[in-house]
């Protein structure tokens, strides 16, 4: 049995702390000892730690309930995945609050991994299933894994489309590790365990509850390099995990929709706020390339072979943040009518692709 888990456990399930406390706690003293064994004085003398906090840790000094928590588990395969053990993921641990402990089922998480999490509706539509496999192509493809949620709609296309591809995908739960939600994800859920895994932070039994979905969102987008969100409506909660990804200093990408669909609202209100618009894997690729535990040789930005040389002028001033056509007229003093039509013609070279607000950028 692994007691440093047990003693986590326990600390974890002790009133009053919280896995901030816990996380400076056991940073302070040392992972491998006992807070539960060190005088109250002693304790008192760590960040956020007073005589109450103190005091409860040592009512909780008896490790039944961790040490039954660990057999459990083992019972049930699934690993613990602490703070301070070397497979913890080295992206999660950077963000601001890092979770102090992962339950997880599968194969085993790696302290490096290059991976790109995608997120969405639940109620996606026939455009949001085509980019996400589209996209999902491209990144396994790469050797990179996909992270989502398991939830119905745009999570769920990430999940089956990685899996069919043979690639690695890992489900972040918002339910303890053995609840499976949504229901209908019970064959999904064993087939990411083939090549991927799936992890929690929260402890066994616990159900999908709406408090918990926040928390599991910040490790979805923790886990990866950058964040892709490919429908969402006004009020999606793919917007929430948008915010993290941009809190945690991490890329965020939106595939552009139509202004007039209810499931591009907020898609398209990301662009508008700063997001990479995308439509293809090779863009996003091409932005997280430089860091890349293992980079991807040959990804540089080229020229369509069959540009003429007036659409070439026009091209190398566009990229991946979108322009608008005012601003892209004086950088290539071109009367209007001129530049639209240069630019329609990359647009059916499939170059460019046009925005709302006749702004532009590289396809």
């Amino acid at each position: 049995m692994n007691y440093k888990h047990a003693i986590i456990i326990n600390l974890l399930n002790t009133p009053s702390v919280g896995r901030n406390r816990v996380r400076v706690l056991l940073s302070s003293i040392g992972s491998m000892e006992n807070p539960f064994e060190i005088d109250s004085k002693i304790l008192c003398k760590i960040d956020g730690i007073d005589i109450k906090t103190a005091t409860a840790i040592k009512k909780y000094r008896h490790l039944t309930y961790g040490e039954k928590q660990v057999k459990r588990l083992e019972e049930k395969n699934i690993k613990l995945v602490s703070y301070w053990d070397d497979n913890y993921p080295v992206l999660l641990k950077k963000i601001y609050d890092p979770p102090v402990l992962l339950y997880t089922i599968g194969k085993a998480l790696n302290k490096k991994e290059d991976m790109v999490s995608i997120v969405g509706t639940r109620t996606m539509t026939q455009y949001g299933r085509t980019m996400t496999k589209m996209i999902v192509k491209k990144l396994v493809e790469a050797g990179i894994s996909t992270t989502s949620g398991l939830a119905r709609g745009i999570d769920t296309m990430t999940h089956r489309e990685t899996v069919n591809l043979g690639g690695r995908t890992i489900a972040v739960l918002g339910s303890g590790i053995d609840v499976i939600y949504p229901s209908e994800n019970k064959q999904l859920y064993q087939d990411i365990l083939e090549n991927g895994t799936i992890i929690s932070e929260f402890p066994l039994g616990e159900k999908p509850d709406r408090k918990n979905f926040p928390q599991r969102n910040r490790i979805i987008s923790g886990l990866s390099h950058g964040t892709i969100v490919v429908e969402a409506g006004d009020r999606s909660g793919s917007i929430l995990t948008a915010f993290n990804a941009i809190d945690q200093n991490r890329d965020v990408f939106a595939v552009p929709g139509r202004v007039t669909d209810a499931m591009s609202v907020g898609s398209n209100r990301l662009i508008r706020n700063g997001a990479f618009p995308v439509h293809k894997g090779d863009e996003i690729l091409d932005i997280i390339n430089d860091r890349l535990f293992r980079p991807i040789k040959g990804i540089q930005k080229t020229l369509p072979l069959n540009l003429s040389e007036d659409e070439q002028s026009i091209f190398k001033h566009l990229g991946h943040d979108p322009i608008q056509i005012d601003d892209l007229r004086k950088k290539v003093g071109l009367d209007i009518a001129q530049l639209l039509q240069i630019l329609l013609n990359l647009e059916m070279k499939n170059a460019v692709t046009q925005l709302s607000g006749k702004q532009f950028v590289i396809s």
